[in-house]
């Protein structure tokens, strides 16, 4: 008994349904490229690292994010930071002949500043996408060298024994002073926003600027 031929209807179904499942699978691998590519861009935007694939990752810098303005906010991802940090820092900062960190640098918030913005530079300048030579030049000429110099400036002058006892409200461990007069920064922005010209000085706000400064002569001996 002869096969029946097979129906011309059927088979052009059946190649129909083959096409399509080709263009599905063409269709989730292009769906997965653009929400690799949406995300990237999303980091980008929002102004911190993109999130990548394991077939993809490298190391990011830190969040974008001050860790001076962080003091207070016992966020539990300050440690983790931290330690990306300190492994960039012997990683990278520290191979340089000018670095210096001392004893005391965990104890200089303005140091921590510092270096935490000069590791989420590096990690800028060489990402793949966004990075370029030019900005890594500027890294090894600019920033990198200006703040070592500023860190050393201020580890060199400072020791550890000097943030422990009566002696850590003095020298250079001591909290920084409030900003001098603040308490008429509205006098001022007023007077600027109305006319863009700065008020004078009253004999109240000389007696205090006198005071302060004062103050501030006493603070560094």
């Amino acid at each position: 008994m002869n096969p029946q031929p097979p129906d011309p209807r059927m088979l052009s179904v059946a190649r129909a349904l083959d096409r399509t499942g080709k263009r599905v699978g063409n269709l989730e691998e292009s769906v997965r490229r653009l929400a690799t590519d949406v995300s990237r861009l999303a980091g980008v935007v929002a102004g911190r690292p993109a999130a990548t694939s394991s077939s993809d990752a490298r190391p990011d810098g830190p969040p974008r994010a001050s860790w001076l303005l962080a003091a207070g906010t016992d966020s539990e991802l300050l440690p983790a930071a931290l330690d990306d940090l300190i492994a960039w820092l012997d990683l990278v900062y520290l191979r340089f002949p000018d670095a210096l960190l001392t004893a005391c640098w965990l104890w200089h918030p303005s140091v921590i500043e510092e270096l935490w913005w000069l590791r989420g530079a590096h990690a800028d300048a060489y990402d793949p996408d966004t990075g370029s030579w030019l900005r890594v030049g500027d890294w090894h000429d600019r920033q990198r060298p200006g703040v070592a110099r500023r860190v050393r400036d201020v580890l060199t002058k400072c020791d550890l024994s000097l943030h422990t006892g009566d002696r850590a409200d003095r020298g250079p461990a001591a909290e920084p002073a409030p900003a001098p007069l603040a308490v008429h920064a509205a006098t001022v922005a007023v007077e600027w926003g109305r006319s863009g010209t700065r008020p004078v000085p009253t004999t109240e706000q000389l007696d205090e600027a006198r005071t302060s400064s004062a103050a501030q002569v006493r603070g560094r001996r």
